[in-house]
């Protein structure tokens, strides 16, 4: 009897500490930019930011990067010196730290640190090592004081400067780990047990717990907290000071509980250097986390964040985080969970038999099958082989086990399995007992019921050895056209027959099979999975095409791809869930289909999966809604409900502004930009900590810009040569969920105007315009020196227009291959606009048209630089000429003066081309009878130093077109005021592609002219037409 008590106790005891399948951590250590990793103090900050201290200091997180501060010995404002071993908040938004050196400090509003001296720890010294022994143990706000907490040295009260010393005449009482702020009451956990101090008096006053205390949860029942002791855990009420005790049973003994945290109705204990506990309080069971299910074996703090996610600092491996909000799905992989792994990476096949237990299959030589229990999460392994070939699983359930194919494409041996429930075995069975006469499809189950094959001689029931023909379900398929798929949804079986592209519905509660739908927008290339929305919406996953809508009543179809969001057009099988939405598995994740909204959503690793890549044919969803997904690395299983977007939105936080090259004070609450530094950049962050990577961020500069600016991921913002005047930035961010924080952040800014726009300017231009009103003789000279400026501008306008037109090609390049025509004219003012041709060795030629910024002279001289530039830059693709000519460009400073500039190279027939903010190049191919646009986005030359140019090439065949122009022409206005735009552009150039290079450019220049109907042109316009010649041309 002893014996059978000692293995079932052996068995609890085993099972309690095995179920640590659902604990997943993050780790944040040196690697990520923490100064150091041993992790002793964590807090999260009202304003969202986690601090961290270590023995390098004190971090601050934002989910991206870690910023630290460093002591200067010689800064009094820099932050105190020593091994960060405490942290928190005072009610006036101070950030306090203590440290083991017994130094402390706190960081205001301003950036500033205020360095304190503990008179009481100044001359303490606890065993001769107090450096370590001796160090600031907890940091709690109390009132509009700070309560601090010291390994040794008691209590400490600080007030505006002024400091309150409190001790116990027993010295373990001074050994004091954490402190517990309550309704304005002060509870210390300290080696002499649990205590409070009277603030009457001064007086530590002993409470129901007198053995060793390390640690508080929050507040439960809105009286009660658990305290953690030595070997013990309470839940302690501390209006009536009494306590019950919390029996957890661990499989190591003689060890002290240390910090505790309560976190989802579970204890999580720090142990005494023997990692984790994490008590259940609701199925009083308990998990015991050790490596190699987590890195390390000493923690020492603990916080549950705004988010809820659980963070602790280890000794060696920085921070750990569990956020059971991010593993939205339920894992089981090669390595884990580390109890009980799968021990292998490529699975295929899907199942969830009738007790719950999931199935698959080993892909990978050595192949098995594997069930999963659903209860105790054990792996059950069957049908071990050390066949050295990978093989694939096709499951079906059965009334009583399951069928599995086991095969692989192209191969002639294939396997048949059949499970019995009874016997928890599998025995082979053959195709030919299986199917006697040969027929075979795909198969299923009807739900609760008998297990059904679709083959081309009708429907087949298994009786249990063979499948056999239902002559009742299959004399509604008429001329022997029988189905070929299915999809099961509820009660309803969908089956689709091909040669007449028509879906039935199969009502199995009645075995009535109708019409359902017929239409010849059913047929789809890799075609994968059906989906019935409704009556009259039918959803199509395909490999390659994405996901296919098609609408019965309007008989239309629409195809959603990675344009529409989705992250693959890779799809395999989706499904209905219960929450109404389409779940599907592809080659980068999982994505769920909203068909109301038409809102798609994609889970990827960070969210839990098992890999980006999943496989065909290895999913399943239950009766109840549960589904099963299964991949390269891998399976998944969830209940869609579960899958529920986080509920708050982040904090949105603007970290920094460079004004120019310097960093400004974003403490003033505003930004000044002076005229001559006329760039800003900001940088923004949203702190959610589930998955950084798909926060998302929207900015806008009010009075500047008309609408929010999406930029997905990208947390900066950049802004030059804005006009003087007064804005506010503002900027608003999501979580990984998408859920927005619409309030966002903002600040104001300013522009300074240059100092011959101020207010003091113009007042003096009209002083010195009525001083020279009053005086005739002035007015004469004034008339004389406005008749020389006239003149002046005039020799100016003539020198430039002589500039541009000696920037300009005289003939263009003598190639019989190709015609060519060209056509540029000046606005009232001289622009920039220039075009040019250059011919190289073998035969190949470059084709430029460009538009400097500005006029006259000035835009002149930019043209010279680059015309320069360009006759001594060798052969190379385009892309790398501009990204030397942009260094050229940028080294000569012009000031704001900006040169566009596309080029495109013409050799071998094809077509490789670069821009530099110029507009699209036009393409029109012959053979698809087809204008494109080329559209290739990058900053004008002498912006950015290190923008690097991107190349796009064609195939530019015999009668083929390629039109270059410069935004004169598309921006034109209309007496209106209304633009060309590239439509108009599009639609002549494709009505006259076909016609000679000469049309080409006189259909445009008409366009042209008859857009402006008198009006003048503000702007140079440039057109250059390159045509490929036919063999008769």
């Amino acid at each position: 009897m002893n014996r059978i008590l000692t293995l079932i106790v052996t068995f609890l005891f085993t099972l309690i500490f095995s179920q640590n399948t659902s604990y997943k951590f993050d780790y944040y250590d040196i690697s990520h930019g923490l100064s150091q990793n041993r992790a002793q103090a964590i807090y999260q900050a009202k304003d969202g930011y986690i601090y961290v201290g270590s023995q390098g200091g004190l971090d601050r997180f934002d989910g991206y990067n870690f910023k630290y501060f460093s002591h200067n010995p010689i800064d009094s404002t820099s932050v105190p010196n020593g091994w960060v071993s405490a942290i928190n908040e005072d009610s006036n938004g101070n950030l306090w730290i203590g440290t083991t050196q017994k130094t402390m400090g706190y960081l205001n509003a301003n950036g500033k640190w205020t360095r304190i001296k503990l008179k009481g720890m100044e001359n303490w010294d606890r065993d001769g090592r107090s450096w370590w022994w001796g160090f600031i143990s907890d940091i709690k706000p109390f009132k509009d004081q700070v309560v601090v907490s010291s390994n040794g040295n008691g209590l400490f009260i600080l007030n505006s400067g002024k400091e309150k010393h409190f001790t116990s005449s027993y010295k373990e009482e001074n050994v004091i780990s954490e402190i517990k702020v309550v309704n304005n009451r002060i509870f210390m956990a300290t080696r002499g047990g649990m205590l409070e101090l009277d603030t009457t008096n001064g007086k530590f006053k002993k409470t129901a717990i007198s053995s060793p205390v390390y640690g508080f949860s929050k507040v439960v029942d809105l009286n009660k907290f658990y305290v953690s002791g030595d070997k013990k855990i309470y839940l302690y009420n501390f209006e009536n000071n009494s306590l019950s005790k919390v029996n957890i049973d661990t499989n190591k003994k003689n060890r002290s509980y240390k910090r505790i945290a309560l976190h989802n109705n579970k204890l999580w204990i720090l142990n005494e250097s023997y990692g984790i506990t994490i008590y259940d309080l609701s199925s009083n069971t308990s998990v015991q986390l050790a490596p190699p299910s987590i890195k390390d074996t000493e923690h020492f703090k603990m916080i549950v964040d705004k988010d809820n996610a659980v963070w602790i600092g280890t000794s060696s491996y920085g921070m750990m985080k569990y956020d059971s909000g991010k593993q939205k799905f339920r894992l089981y992989s090669k390595n884990f969970p580390t109890s009980n792994p799968l021990n292998f990476d490529v699975a295929w096949g899907a199942n969830i038999d009738k007790n719950g237990n999931y199935w698959t299959g080993k892909a990978e030589s050595n192949t098995e099958i594997v069930k999963i229990d659903r209860k105790t999460g054990k792996i059950k392994r069957y049908a071990q082989s050390n066949d050295p070939k990978s093989w694939f699983y096709n499951f079906v359930n059965t009334k009583d086990g399951m069928l599995v194919w086991k095969g692989f494409p192209g191969r002639a041996k294939n396997y048949w399995l059949k499970y019995s429930y009874d016997t928890d075995r599998f025995t082979e069975t053959n195709f030919f007992t299986l199917f006697p006469d040969s027929a075979r499809g795909s198969w299923g189950q009807i739900p609760g019921g008998k297990t059904f094959a679709l083959t081309n001689r009708g429907i087949k029931i298994f009786n249990g050895t063979s499948f056999v023909i239902d002559k009742k379900l299959s004399s509604f398929f008429k001329d022997n056209k029988y189905p070929n798929d299915y999809t099961i949804q509820n009660d309803i079986i969908y089956l689709y027959e091909r040669s007449e592209s028509e879906y039935f519905k199969w009502e199995t509660k009645n075995g009535k099979i109708t019409s359902f739908a017929k239409s010849e927008l059913f047929r789809q290339q890799q075609f994968q999975s059906t989906v019935v929305y409704n009556d009259t919406l039918i959803y199509l996953t395909t490999y390659g095409f994405g996901l296919a809508e098609i609408n019965t009543k309007t008989n239309t179809k629409k195809f959603y791809t990675v344009s529409d969001g989705l992250p693959s057009q890779h799809l395999y099988e989706g499904f209905l869930g219960k929450d109404n939405n389409i779940w599907v598995s592809s080659n980068y994740g999982i994505l769920s289909f909203n068909p109301q909204d038409k809102s798609l959503k994609s889970y990827l690793v960070a969210d839990g999966l098992q890999d980006y890549e999943f496989n065909g044919n290895s999913s399943y969803q239950s009766q109840n809604g549960e589904m099963m997904f299964v991949g390269i690395r891998g399976l998944n299983y969830f209940y869609p409900k579960d899958i529920i977007p986080k509920s708050s939105p982040p904090a949105i936080i603007i970290q920094k502004a460079v004004v120019g090259e310097a960093s400004a004070n974003l403490n003033e609450g505003k930004i000044e930009i002076p005229w001559y530094d006329n760039k800003v950049v900001f940088d923004f962050v949203a702190l959610s900590y589930r998955n950084p990577s798909k926060n998302q961020y929207s900015y806008y500069m009010d009075g500047y810009e008309d609408d929010w600016i999406y930029s997905n991921n990208r947390r900066f913002a950049t802004y030059t040569n804005l006009p003087a005047g007064k804005y506010t930035f503002k900027v608003k961010g999501s979580n990984n969920d998408g859920i927005w924080n619409e309030e966002g952040e903002s600040i104001d800014v300013r522009v300074y105007p240059p100092p011959w726009q101020t207010w003091w300017a113009y007042l003096i231009y009209i002083l010195s315009i009525l001083g020279i009103g009053y005086s005739y003789s002035k007015y004469r000279e004034r008339s004389q020196l406005k008749q020389l400026e006239d003149e002046r501008k005039q020799s100016e306008l003539d020198a430039a227009k002589d500039l541009q037109e000696s920037m300009l090609p005289k003939t263009t390049p003598e190639n019989k291959e190709f015609s060519i025509e060209t056509f540029i004219r000046s606005s009232t003012e001289v622009g920039g606009d220039y075009y040019d041709f250059f011919t190289q060795e073998d035969g190949s030629f470059y084709s430029v048209c460009g538009d400097a910024t500005g006029h006259g002279t000035t835009a002149g001289m930019m043209v010279s630089i680059t015309k320069a530039g360009l006759n001594g830059i060798p052969s190379l693709p385009p892309n790398e000429i501009l990204n030397r000519l942009n260094k050229v460009v940028k080294r000569v400073d012009l000031g704001i003066i900006r040169m566009s500039l596309n080029i495109v190279h013409f050799k071998n027939g094809t077509a490789s081309m670069a821009n530099a903010a110029m507009p699209p190049i036009y393409h029109y191919s012959a053979e698809k009878k087809k204008v494109n646009e080329i559209e290739i986005v990058n900053l004008p030359l002498g912006g950015l130093v290190n923008e690097e140019y991107e190349l796009a090439e064609i195939d530019f065949a015999e009668g083929d077109l390629l039109v270059q122009l410069s935004d004169g022409l598309p921006e034109a206005p209309n007496p209106g005021g209304e633009l060309i735009d590239y439509k108009r552009l599009f639609d002549c150039i494709e009505q006259n592609a076909m016609k000679s290079t000469k049309d080409v450019v006189e259909s445009l220049v008409v366009l042209a002219e008859e857009w402006l109907d008198g009006n003048i042109n503000p702007d140079d316009i440039t057109i250059v037409a390159t045509k490929k010649n036919t063999l008769k041309e």
